[in-house]
């Protein structure tokens, strides 16, 4: 499989939504905008060259590019989808409306990465890669059952991270919403197993600063109050691995299942996405065909046999 290929320029989308050759969609992509190199190599056998989709560098800016495109380009021309992150439902779910008429859909899951584990998919492309020292795997991915239980477990340790993630991002966004400077602190994203105190005690010291000005936002006891409520909601989700899969980003979770794979000679990483990838094409996960396949497409599809192509 190819790799992905740097960020496309402004210019490079404007000149394929321009041509009209292919459906754009506008998808978050850091990393060498892994997020569309992913989408491509997962539809390719079904869509072919007739969607391209365009990495971004992340929610912000495709966020603020996207307007100015909508203008420029009206009609079903373009279209865009976010990462879920910690949106609600109602935000997530109205874009997979049959009759819904907007242009910015999101994923139900956190990440498009965890699309890729799906466990007979992650039982498999292991067993592959061990084929012929099979005695090396560990037991906890030996099968598609044990792979749930060893992903759902992982869920449930990260759960105290999760939710202290959740509390900054939501303050991140009512800090904004009000026109505040907040130092943004980095979702907390390693496999180190925290738990309720050390996470609570982190936000506590990293928001001390603008408690007395904000008190309702930022005292001690604001923030107690709104990490265990979402402590409380990341633990409910995680009784099934569909619900964890809402809430726990699947790169964390792409971390923990390599770092499980045995000691010694092993594949990449690189290696095992790209095999994680191509297991997927292989049957297009339901959330990316629906929005994909059965609502963008479509749209786009009407747009251009109507002859409303570029400007």
């Amino acid at each position: 499989m190819t790799r992905p290929r740097p960020l496309r320029t402004l210019d490079e989308v404007v000149q394929t939504l321009r041509s009209g050759s292919a459906c754009s969609v506008l998808v978050e992509g850091e990393e060498q905008a892994s997020d569309a190199w992913i989408l491509k190599s997962i539809l390719l056998d079904t869509l072919g060259e007739e969607v391209t989709f365009h990495g971004r560098d992340g929610r912000e800016r495709l966020l603020s590019e996207l307007p100015g495109f909508l203008q420029q380009f009206p009609n079903d021309r373009i279209f865009a989808i976010l990462d879920r992150d910690f949106l609600e439902d109602g935000l997530v779910e109205r874009g997979y409306a049959p009759n819904y008429p907007g242009h910015l859909f999101v994923w139900r899951r956190f990440t498009i990465e965890n699309y890729l584990l799906e466990p007979a998919g992650v039982a498999e492309a292991i067993e592959e890669f061990y084929m012929h020292q099979p005695e090396r795997i560990s037991e906890a991915l030996r099968s598609a059952e044990t792979v749930e239980q060893f992903l759902l477990g992982w869920c449930r340790r990260l759960a105290p991270q999760v939710a202290g993630s959740w509390v900054i991002s939501d303050l991140n966004r009512e800090a904004r919403g009000r026109g505040l400077s907040v130092e943004a602190r980095r979702y907390f994203e390693d496999l180190t197993q925290r738990d309720s105190a050390w996470v609570l005690a982190e936000l506590i010291r990293h928001y001390d600063g603008w408690r007395m000005a904000h008190p309702d936002l930022f005292n001690e006891g604001a923030v107690k109050a709104r990490f265990e409520d979402r402590l409380n909601r990341v633990s409910a989700k995680a009784q099934t691995l569909s619900g964890a899969h809402q809430v726990v980003s699947g790169k964390v979770i792409m971390k923990a299942l390599y770092a499980e794979l045995p000691e010694g000679p092993k594949p990449g990483k690189e290696y095992v996405r790209n095999r994680l990838v191509r297991l997927a094409s292989k049957q297009v996960p339901e959330d990316i065909r629906i929005l994909v396949e059965e609502r963008i497409i479509p749209r786009w599809r009407r747009m251009r046999s109507g002859g409303l192509t570029g400007t």
